[in-house]
């Protein structure tokens, strides 16, 4: 079986990008940007303790509302054809589905990361206190009963889970795509490994460059224009003008990054779907 053209869908999802914008920006400005712009302008609220649970409360729903709104993207890189209303209305009966899968794979992450801690908690590690001089900005204590033996363990897992998450990210990046167009729910996660046969290290590639650009970006914008708007503005507040204005721009960067990401899955989907019917034709 042939191997997708990498380069080729990029393509796909560029021309997607051009020839939809029209219809895409109601989808991504009130349903993407808008909730990073509210998370991001409520984060130092976070650290205010009376009102920390109000930012977090706000930013799960902003979480939420986004997911949505990219899934909206999805559907339409997938079937650009059935237009933004039916895109909605897929995403609407789908999310469901994908936050069940989206927690399954998160609590499976968090039991194969529990040696971790384990370990720290046997070598005497004590996570409040760890906590607590974070927020107050002091160094962090060592565990009294860390030996070389219990950090070599840590280091080498974390490196074998590390591995081991990249690996499953390339091969699960279609379990949303699949639950939008094949309208699947656990079976999802099986059918995108058999989707990504074949294209694991090229995915792999793709996705780190991906986090590695995006991320850059971001702290960029945000390191960069923040600490300029704040030497020119100012503020004592923990939300000023000078926050906001840098929150404008980060959630712009970051939610091109998130409407190119989307629309790579969605035409990568589509290739390996017209590889696979090519195959058994």
């Amino acid at each position: 079986m042939a191997k997708v053209n990498i380069s080729a869908v990029w393509d796909r999802a560029t021309e997607f990008l051009g020839d939809n914008i029209g219809r895409l920006l109601p989808v991504v400005v009130p349903f993407i940007y808008l909730p990073q712009l509210v998370q991001l302008i409520l984060q130092p609220l976070s650290k205010v303790p009376s009102m920390a649970w109000i930012a977090q409360l706000v930013g799960f729903v902003m979480i939420l509302i986004a997911l949505w709104g990219q899934l909206q993207v999805l559907a339409l890189a997938i079937d650009p054809a059935r237009g933004v209303a039916e895109a909605r209305s897929n995403a609407t009966a789908r999310i469901a589905v994908v936050i069940g899968l989206t927690l399954l794979l998160f609590a499976a992450l968090l039991i194969l990361a529990a040696p971790i801690p384990g370990a720290l908690v046997y070598a005497g590690f004590d996570f409040n206190a760890a906590m607590q001089a974070s927020a107050a900005g002091t160094p962090i204590a060592p565990p009294p009963g860390m030996t070389a033996g219990i950090a070599l363990f840590i280091l080498i897992y974390a490196a074998i889970l590390f591995f081991i998450a990249i690996w499953a990210s390339a091969r699960l990046l279609l379990v949303n795509a699949v639950v939008l167009a094949e309208r699947l729910g656990f079976g999802a996660l099986g059918r995108s490994v058999a989707l990504t046969r074949g294209s694991t290290f090229a995915l792999i590639g793709v996705m780190v460059l991906y986090l590695v650009v995006s991320s850059v970006a971001t702290l960029a914008a945000q390191s960069v224009l923040g600490a300029v708007l704040g030497l020119l503005i100012g503020g004592t507040e923990p939300i000023t003008l000078a926050t906001v204005l840098t929150g404008i721009v980060v959630a712009a960067v970051a939610t091109a990054f998130l409407l190119l990401f989307n629309a790579f899955t969605g035409k990568f989907y589509v290739a390996v779907r017209a590889r696979e019917a090519a195959g058994s034709a």
